[in-house]
């Protein structure tokens, strides 16, 4: 049986691509390695539990299957799909951003943008693979964009030291039993007013839009769940909806 990211593939790649070529596509040599790996990673971060540090929640560790998903999902408008996500986390210049999750950094790298002049940019990802891919994407865009290797639960920052939090498509990799342990230390990392923007897949599996929803944590998991937890995590004024692509909705708050 294909695994589920060889089902996003192929589904995806059939909307771009003749029906002549379709039934003849494959995954590029490089990622099949990728796709296997990723096949056996709902058990590893199942197994997780509430344990702390970067080795507690797994990430996404190929680059290139990631930045590749991206494309392919967003049916090349992955920029425009950006920019909606930092309209929604309201950036303005002279803000402070800490971008959990940071993937390749290519979010990071956009934000960067909206907060200038004076504003600042930081990343954290539990894996190093992605944290290569974004130091080199910032430099590559000739910008100073720190990227930490950190856990979401245990932040290596001071208190109140951002404006702004984002976590985008990481809580529903993360152990249910951990997700309150994010919540709390993104409030711990915001000054009172600060902001908390969530964006994750929610709503019922048969609307999510892709095949991945139908099969393991994106099928499991519903953002909305998350506005209980949010509120005694130290957040008011909680609002969220869908983003109308990709199964994708988001929740907001603003820090007490």
């Amino acid at each position: 049986m294909p695994n589920n990211l060889s089902i996003i593939i192929r589904s995806v790649s059939k909307q771009h691509q003749p029906q002549s070529q379709c039934r003849h596509w494959r995954a590029p040599a490089p990622l099949k390695k990728d796709v296997t790996n990723m096949h056996h990673l709902r058990s590893e971060i199942r197994a997780a539990g509430a344990a702390v540090g970067p080795e507690a929640n797994k990430g996404i560790g190929f680059p290139r299957l990631y930045d590749l998903l991206v494309l392919m999902l967003t049916r090349g408008r992955d920029r425009a799909y950006r920019e909606a996500l930092l309209d929604l986390a309201g950036l303005a210049p002279g803000f402070q951003l800490l971008d959990v999750g940071c993937g390749t950094g290519t979010q990071a790298v956009s934000a960067w943008r909206r907060v200038q002049p004076g504003g600042s940019v930081v990343g954290v990802d539990v894996s190093e693979k992605m944290l290569i891919a974004a130091r080199r994407k910032a430099s590559r865009a000739g910008l100073e964009i720190p990227f930490y290797h950190a856990d979401a639960a245990d932040l290596p920052f001071e208190d109140g030291r951002f404006d702004v939090v984002t976590f985008t498509t990481v809580l529903h990799m993360v152990p249910e039993a951990r997700r309150g342990f994010c919540l709390r230390e993104a409030a711990r990392v915001l000054p009172p007013g600060g902001r908390l923007l969530l964006i994750d897949y929610a709503g019922p599996v048969g609307e999510r839009g892709h095949m991945s929803a139908k099969h393991g944590l994106h099928g499991q998991f519903d953002l909305h769940r998350l506005r209980e937890p949010l509120a005694a995590a130290g957040f008011e004024r909680i609002e969220g909806g869908p983003l109308n692509w990709l199964g994708l909705h988001y929740l907001r708050g603003v820090r007490v």
